[in-house]
């Protein structure tokens, strides 16, 4: 359903935003009014793009942390990172986890791009059916590319998976949608041939666009192995003395406290995100650059590895299958998340890419602290002192 005013001028945008105000403030909401006041947002825009039926803007703290020193594509960056919170403790535990990995002088990022995925599932006569409408989709893969990079000159066609269930077959087609997200990019494209497949290919039903196979905003087995948007490794080596002056403790502990907690502890719970605390640092960091929140479902799982090496040194390895973000579309372009986004390119706007490698090291910085002070206990001091109000 379309909003009511997404072809209205300016000045009724702002009539109907007045008007949902003094609903708010002359009825049971009125002590809330101050909370829903928007200063310096493109009204027109948001109205159109962004929320429907607008009445205003809610504001969140954000911090920095860092700076985080790491190579990326053989190049060093040392750059700040904003993280958008309300929870205490968290970007001074990121600080203190980039601080390690800044003295350790080691830290680096790998990333590959996967794309972004739409799966839609077509209904055939029969499995055989299916197995018959499968070879043709690799048979016609040319022309199924043309027609999907016809529909945007930022999308590229780069792959398909499929599988078929009974009768029906999940085509899982992914795209590289450029600096920006894509994920509606992808979902016009996968229409596009959607309808060429209905078109050329006979007695096959399109029966939804969507089939979670995507898989988009969802735990999700098939985005661990074959990635979505960007796959992401962080990792480094941190040396006893930085474990021992920086973190307060040692590679042993360290790692007895990971098996415990992600990868036993993990089990036990029946998760596969063997990890501490990837989630927090997603969520604050897609939230203070324009991303869209819900991806930290997909990225939250994450897999961290550490190794005890002969010096006592302790390497860590964070990897992050499905990092989905953008510095195009969506949110991205609002004046805060712009800015945001410019203190990490200090002053420049940022490939998606590279807010993907901040991504990934900012998450390897938030397993380090996090384990650090579960393994020498301060992690409820920590919250004491820096999660609390005193007022």
């Amino acid at each position: 359903m379309k909003s009511s005013h997404l072809h209205l001028p300016l000045h009724s945008i702002q009539d109907a935003l007045c008007e949902r105000q003094n609903l708010i403030s002359s009825g049971k909401l009125k002590k809330f009014e101050d909370l829903f006041y928007i200063k310096q947002l493109p009204i027109q825009q948001i109205a159109v793009k962004n929320c429907e039926n607008l009445i205003g803007s809610i504001s969140l703290p954000v911090g920095c942390a860092g700076p985080a020193l790491f190579e990326f594509e053989s190049i060093s960056h040392e750059v700040y990172i904003p993280l958008a919170t309300t929870e205490g403790a968290l970007v001074a535990s990121i600080n203190r986890g980039l601080k390690a990995i800044r003295l350790a002088h080691n830290g680096k990022v790998l990333i590959e791009k996967k794309g972004i995925s739409r799966a839609p599932v077509f209904r055939c006569l029969s499995g055989s059916h299916a197995s018959e409408f499968l070879q043709w989709i690799n048979n016609h893969e040319q022309h199924i590319k043309k027609i999907a990079e016809l529909t945007s000159s930022h999308v590229k066609y780069l792959s398909h998976h499929s599988f078929i269930r009974g009768r029906h077959i999940y085509v899982r087609f992914s795209f590289d949608t450029d600096e920006a997200m894509g994920m509606n990019m992808a979902t016009i494209a996968s229409q596009a041939i959607s309808e060429y497949c209905c078109t050329h290919f006979p007695n096959i039903q399109l029966i939804a666009l969507s089939s979670n196979v995507c898989t988009d905003k969802k735990d999700s087995m098939l985005n661990m192995l074959l990635g979505r948007g960007f796959w992401t490794q962080a990792e480094c080596v941190i040396s006893a003395q930085i474990l021992q002056d920086t973190l307060k403790t040692n590679a042993q502990h360290m790692v007895q406290t990971h098996i415990q907690k992600n990868l036993v502890g993990s089990n036990i719970a029946g998760s596969f995100s063997q990890n501490a605390q990837v989630a927090n640092v997603l969520a604050a960091l897609y939230l203070a650059t324009g991303q869209d929140p819900a991806h930290v479902v997909d990225g939250s799982r994450a897999m961290l590895s550490m190794e005890i090496l002969e010096d006592q040194s302790l390497y860590v390895g964070l990897t992050l299958p499905s990092i989905i973000v953008g510095t195009i579309g969506g949110g991205t372009y609002l004046p805060a998340q712009t800015q945001a986004r410019k203190i990490i390119g200090d002053g420049n706007e940022i490939s998606s890419k590279l807010l993907a490698a901040v991504a990934g090291m900012t998450s390897l910085a938030g397993e380090i602290s996090l384990l650090a002070s579960l393994t020498e206990g301060t992690l409820s001091k920590a919250h004491q002192k820096l999660g609390r109000s005193s007022l």
